[in-house]
């Protein structure tokens, strides 16, 4: 998680525990090397698992519960190729597993670090990824469009075109506080892109509760669940990812929901912390306002007592 001057946060694309897991492993010598078992989750439901089941192998494994449907869509041969000679059956209960010889000495230990601890976004990601290399490229994408339903209740559409990549997510919250902050803060996006002169060049943001023209083509419908809260369209151009923009646009792209859920759970969290200082402000205030006590013995000027109430 990383920190910009104008306040805002940016996450990491890759996981800080698997990748330090993992350096530990990789950049150790071979007679110092610890044995290790690390299961962790992220967002969206998705959970890493790191471990040694012997001394020279380290294996990774990777659940998305959206992984057959990236599977079918982009093919089994592309994970093949973005981890050669990894690939390993998966460990029960998860989706990918990757497998790594300690024992060879050629590993390029910073960028394997790096690219196991991204599975998620390389995952999730791989529809997107195709789409901007082909329109980085001048070629065409695999597949007329794409949809991931990378969260129950929730879509990811990927829309490609020869001079735009379209991604369109559907946005869905349970709670109600989260609904209305959630709306706030993507109207707050789609203005803030319009009028700022800094963000001309950065892709256009669309929020609206009815489907998008892009979606409409595709004959997708308003969803009827009630936590629906609307759908969030980003315009990618050649521009954007030309030279080596390519694999930030990917995390950006790829992590929108994400950066989405962590601002509004930070927000919430803020406002819970406002309250509870307000509420602890007023009690103090209370506490301090003592009543006079009623039956309090006082004198006359002549000197004589008497009891009041």
């Amino acid at each position: 998680m990383s920190s910009s001057l104008d306040g805002r946060i940016h996450l990491e694309p890759g996981h800080r525990a698997v990748g330090e897991s993992v350096a530990a492993r990789v950049q150790s010598a071979a007679g110092q090397r610890e044995a290790v078992k690390v299961e962790c989750s992220d967002y969206d439901g998705s959970m890493y698992k790191v471990e040694m089941p012997d001394k020279d192998t380290l294996c990774v494994s990777l659940y998305v519960r959206c992984y057959n449907e990236i599977k079918d869509a982009v093919g089994e041969k592309y994970f093949k190729e973005l981890y050669p000679g990894m690939t390993a059956a998966p460990e029960p209960g998860y989706s990918l597993t990757v497998q790594l010889p300690l024992s060879d000495g050629q590993i390029d230990s910073e960028g394997l670090v790096k690219q196991l601890s991204c599975m998620k976004r390389d995952v999730v990601g791989a529809p997107i990824c195709l789409c901007l290399a082909a329109l980085r490229d001048g070629g065409r994408a695999p597949r007329a469009h794409y949809q991931i339903n990378y969260r129950p209740n929730e879509s990811m559409y990927v829309v490609p075109s020869s001079d735009v990549c379209v991604v369109v997510y559907s946005i869905c919250f349970t709670d109600p506080i989260e609904q209305a902050i959630a709306k706030v803060f993507l109207q707050e996006i789609e203005i803030s892109r319009k009028q700022s002169r800094d963000l001309a060049t950065a892709p256009s943001v669309g929020y609206s509760l009815e489907p998008p023209h892009e979606l409409k083509a595709l004959h997708v419908t308003k969803p009827s669940n009630p936590n629906f809260v609307g759908f969030v369209s980003l315009a990618i151009t050649k521009r954007n990812v030309e030279g080596d923009k390519l694999a930030k646009v990917i995390s950006l792209v790829e992590g929108y929901r994400s950066y989405l859920m962590y601002h509004v759970q930070g927000t919430k969290s803020q406002l819970h912390t406002r309250i509870r200082n307000r509420s602890t402000n007023w009690l103090q205030v209370l506490n301090r306002a003592m009543p006079e006590k009623l039956s309090v013995e006082k004198k006359t000027i002549t000197g004589r007592t008497f009891k009041r109430g």
